[in-house]
């Protein structure tokens, strides 16, 4: 029964994705053809600037928070001071509030910095989102003390402290946490309708939101492309996932 149910499970889960690709195929008349692959690869020639501005916005959004997020769950981790925990549930807070709740004070924060309608409008409130923070000092938690008391006796730089010992015992935390902001950031879609206007600086969930003005049927195989590095970046990784994620103790 468990195995049925989990079969189950798997079909409605793949469903929509075997849709979107049978769709991506089907031509005027109901016939199979590469007809809408041709219309978007060799005639929307829009289509490859917003791909390539997503695999930056994505790639550079999850590369620098690994310099933010990293530091500052070990702070939360290891460090000492008057109000931590506090702290630490406003980050939960912050990290369970909605885009819409959050998305137009960054707006005025990016507008009094003069970065609307700038890249960097798009990678800043991205690289300081909270939900890494949260996960990695969890994981964190159940670090090996030993080794970094070690280590503290040897330097007093926290850098290293961090590069030989912290990282080291938090790799899969840091793939799996990569991963899912990697996601995240592909599938910006509200960021850059509000804070860009130009459209050669938009993402691909712009372009699949106004596909239907574009000649041709572009959606499904755009949809199909859109898929395919979230999916690759799973099949690569999916084995430190369920390590990766599992929280250590809360308290």
């Amino acid at each position: 029964m468990k195995r049925v149910m989990l079969i189950l499970s798997a079909a409605i889960f793949f469903a929509p994705l075997a849709v979107t690709g049978g769709l991506s195929f089907l031509g005027a008349e109901n016939t199979a053809t590469l007809q809408n692959y041709d219309d978007l690869l060799f005639n929307c020639f829009i289509f490859y600037p917003m791909f390539w501005n997503s695999v930056l916005y994505a790639s550079v959004i999850t590369l620098a928070q690994f310099l933010v997020v990293i530091p500052c769950a070990f702070g939360f981790a290891q460090a000492k001071f008057k109000g931590k925990g506090a702290l630490f549930v406003f980050y939960i807070i912050l990290m369970m509030m909605p885009l819409q709740v959050t998305i137009l004070p960054h707006y005025i924060g990016l507008r009094d910095m003069g970065l609307i309608g700038t890249r960097l409008g798009i990678i800043l409130p991205a690289v300081f989102s909270p939900f890494g923070v949260v996960v990695m000092r969890q994981y964190m938690k159940g670090m090996e003390q030993s080794a970094i008391e070690a280590m503290r006796l040897e330097t007093n730089s926290i850098i290293r402290v961090i590069v030989h010992t912290v990282l080291p015992q938090i790799q899969v935390c840091v793939l799996a946490v990569g991963l899912f902001v990697f996601a995240d950031s592909w599938n910006m879609l509200e960021q850059p309708l509000l804070f860009l206007n130009r459209e050669a600086l938009q993402t691909l969930p712009v372009f699949l939101s106004g596909a239907g003005q574009y000649e041709g049927g572009v959606l499904f195989p755009a949809a199909v492309l859109f898929m395919i590095p979230v999916w690759l970046l799973y099949g690569f990784f999916s084995e430190n996932l369920e390590k990766g994620l599992t929280l250590g103790d809360v308290s």
